[in-house]
């Protein structure tokens, strides 16, 4: 009876050992795929830029050529340019020559109706009666009050700079929301390159995951997922990357794996509502 006890303990035990361990030999087998991805998408890489490299060098001599017909025509251009200046400058030389003989003009005219203005003056004087009042002499202009200046509202509360930190989280996000998800990327790697111990440091590896599974790059999402689970176990955003991970191994049809996590999700977060999505999805996958 004692050993029927036992095992009735010990056997849970073991089997959740042994969902984890294939769990995890499910990871390390990602890991391995996406790098041999990675090294045949750079040699496909290298392959097509050689090949782009020879195009271009067999393109040098047209564009060469067409350099030197640029260079001709711009030197034929230069020759007009200046012969136009030339004209210009004949015209505003010129120009400039009437507007002094009409300035002398005008200063000979002032010169006469101020002699005019002198011998009225005389008369008037001669004949006792009363000079007629000026609005205003010539030269002369009236004092204008300046207004009051005007003052500019005092702000009565400063706004907080935003830190870099914050800056930079907020860009990178909102890069995902329009759906610029490799910029996005970028930008949350950079995040966490520069602030690793950031209380937003978890979120940013999150939405890493998120924008990989957007591009519907779904090994690479269940790998950004474990990045969040590994290096922030006790974070807030563990339970959703357990819940996206399952989707992510599911997209790749390992129901055995997703199925697997969700049951982690019940188990270990059982209140949470994650574990409430969980429980309907285990129900689906029956």
């Amino acid at each position: 009876m004692f050993a029927i006890i036992v095992c009735a303990l010990v056997f849970p035990s073991c089997v959740y050992d042994t969902e984890f361990a294939y769990l995890n030999d499910q990871i390390i087998a990602l890991n391995k795929r996406v790098k041999a991805l990675e090294d045949t998408l750079d040699t496909r890489l290298d392959r097509d830029l050689g090949a782009r490299l020879e195009t271009i060098q067999s393109n040098q001599a047209g564009l060469s050529a067409e350099m030197e017909a640029l260079r001709s025509d711009m030197g034929k251009l230069s020759g007009r340019v200046e012969s136009s200046e030339q004209v210009v400058k004949r015209t505003v030389e010129r120009d400039l020559t009437d507007q002094d003989t009409l300035q002398a003009t005008v200063g000979s005219l002032d010169s006469k109706v101020a002699a005019l203005e002198s011998v009225v003056r005389r008369q008037q004087e001669y004949l006792g009666l009363e000079p007629s009042p000026l609005a205003e002499k010539p030269g002369e202009r009236k004092a204008t009050v300046a207004p009051p200046p005007v003052s500019e509202p005092e702000v009565s509360a400063k706004v907080e700079p935003i830190s870099a930190e914050v800056a930079l989280y907020d860009k990178s996000l909102a890069l995902f929301r329009e759906g610029r998800f490799e910029d996005a990327m970028d930008g949350f790697r950079g995040f966490l390159k520069s602030y690793p111990n950031s209380d937003r440091a978890d979120n940013a590896q999150f939405w890493i995951g998120e924008c990989h599974m957007s591009v519907k790059q779904y090994e690479k999402a269940i790998l950004a997922y474990q990045e969040v689970i590994k290096k922030y176990p006790k974070g807030n955003k563990v339970p959703n990357a357990l819940l996206r991970q399952a989707a992510a191994f599911e997209e790749i049809n390992d129901k055995t794996s997703s199925r697997l996590l969700l049951k982690k999700i019940v188990k270990d977060y059982p209140q949470s509502s994650e574990a409430e999505i969980a429980r309907k999805k285990l129900a689906a996958l029956k």
